[in-house]
């Protein structure tokens, strides 16, 4: 508002106060040729609503020369129902990105968020990742000597379009140009790794197009200046441009161990937060309320199995069934070691996904087996039989599998929470 003033050349005073903005005009001439910039302001709170859903602001005349502008209740609902669709889109990213933790994530109210973490065993680990905003932004550094730069850090006088930020490490703070050069949302990937000059874990960036030419652009203007890594308010580290980088690609060091730097990578990749969340309420519920159905999903599962394999030796005999409980037992310990691998919480849906794939490894076996004694009853060998069985059922089979696993990963990409887990071990 200030600088569309300004590029009028209109005189006038801004003020914040009581969470509005009163804005007093010279005279009655600039007064008129304001108002209309003033309410220029107020914009469509949702270009893609019906009629808009309002107006960003409330602009009220107070007199010929002094308006109030407040922010419309619209604008403030728009604005808290988006940042919360953000903030839970985020955290299912950091907390679960594999979709294997089955937990729930869900707006509860008007400002709140509901988590749930079946099995979480690192609770702190937990509330540090949702604490955690991850805001990530690269500043030009700018000298100033001490006196400007105390005058900043303890009066907020800084220069115009300059700020001071804390070092993380040897303590002090370094004043920047407010404007990033780039910012997190102009990452397209990020990885833990060591630097091979001293084999110190650092985080490897790949930028985005966008991200690269802003990047490239400033390097080569600035060889020789330093630029600041600033995370969460606080300098990480602060080197300088010792030539062009226009790569695409960098490295963000600043004293990390190899957690602390995978946990950057993982946050970073995740995205930042819109806002800052705090813990308004968290409770740890032990496994008694869900210990009967689990432990009937489990007695379910172990006389499934049981049926299945007397089917199996009573259909097939005992060399043939026993050869194909052997594999079906097998399939079962490679899911569990898959699930494990995974770091996954097993709950009903996924005691489900691996009943389904029992069933399943049956029905190859059946194909298999019956596609056998058809070519036993055409007069083949018993060798012969086998390998024509074989080879006939590898296609039905195929098919059968990879629909299924077409299934499995549509449910994985489109749903979240207990339908992921499912999908996780009908896939495997």
């Amino acid at each position: 508002m200030r600088a569309a003033l300004r590029e009028e050349r209109i005189s006038a005073t801004l003020r914040i106060k009581d969470e509005a903005i009163f804005v007093t005009f010279k005279n009655d001439a600039d007064a008129e040729a304001g108002a209309p910039i003033v309410r220029k302001q107020s914009v469509p709170v949702d270009v893609n609503a019906i009629g808009g859903g309002g107006k960003t602001l409330v602009i009220e005349k107070l007199s010929d020369t002094r308006f109030k502008v407040t922010v419309s209740e619209a604008n403030i609902r728009f604005i808290s129902d988006r940042t919360i669709e953000q903030s839970i889109q985020v955290l299912r990213r950091r907390i679960d990105p594999t979709g294997t933790t089955e937990m729930t994530l869900a707006k509860e109210g008007s400002e709140r968020i509901l988590l749930q973490v079946p099995g979480a065993k690192d609770v702190d680990e937990l509330k540090a990742r949702i604490a955690e905003t991850a805001n990530l932004t690269f500043h030009e550094v700018v000298f100033a000597d001490q006196l400007v730069l105390q005058l900043c850090v303890e009066d907020d006088q800084c220069p115009i379009g300059k700020v001071a930020f804390p070092q993380k490490e040897g303590g002090g703070y370094l004043m920047v140009v407010d404007r990033e050069i780039v910012s997190g949302s102009d990452l397209k990937s990020t990885s833990e790794g060591l630097r091979q000059q001293d084999n110190t874990p650092v985080v490897n960036t790949v930028y985005s197009s966008r991200g690269a030419r802003k990047y490239c652009d400033f390097t080569v203007k600035h060889v020789g200046d330093r630029v600041a890594v600033v995370l969460d308010g606080i300098i990480i580290t602060a080197p300088v441009i010792q030539e062009a980088i226009c790569g695409g690609r960098g490295q963000i060091s600043g004293g990390f161990t190899m957690e602390e730097a995978r946990e950057l990578s993982m946050l970073l990749n995740a995205g930042a937060l819109p806002a800052k969340l705090n813990i308004a309420e968290e409770r740890t519920v032990g496994p008694e309320l869900g210990a009967d159905s689990i432990q009937a999903g489990k007695i379910a599962s172990m006389i499934g199995l049981g049926g299945v394999f007397i089917f199996m030796w009573i259909t097939y005999g005992l060399r043939f069934g026993t050869f194909a409980n052997i594999a079906l037992a097998t399939n079962i310990v490679l899911i569990g070691g898959a699930l494990s691998l995974l770091g996954a919480t097993l709950t009903l849906p996924g005691i489900a996904g691996i009943i389904l794939t029992i069933g399943m490894a049956v029905d190859a076996n059946v194909l298999i087996f019956e596609r056998i004694r058809e070519e036993s009853r055409n007069g083949r060998g018993p060798i012969n039989a086998i390998d024509t069985g074989y080879r006939l059922s590898l296609a039905p089979i195929l098919d059968a599998n990879i629909t299924t696993l077409i299934a499995a990963l549509t449910l994985y990409f489109v749903g979240s929470g207990p339908i992921r887990g499912f999908a996780v071990t009908l896939s495997i």
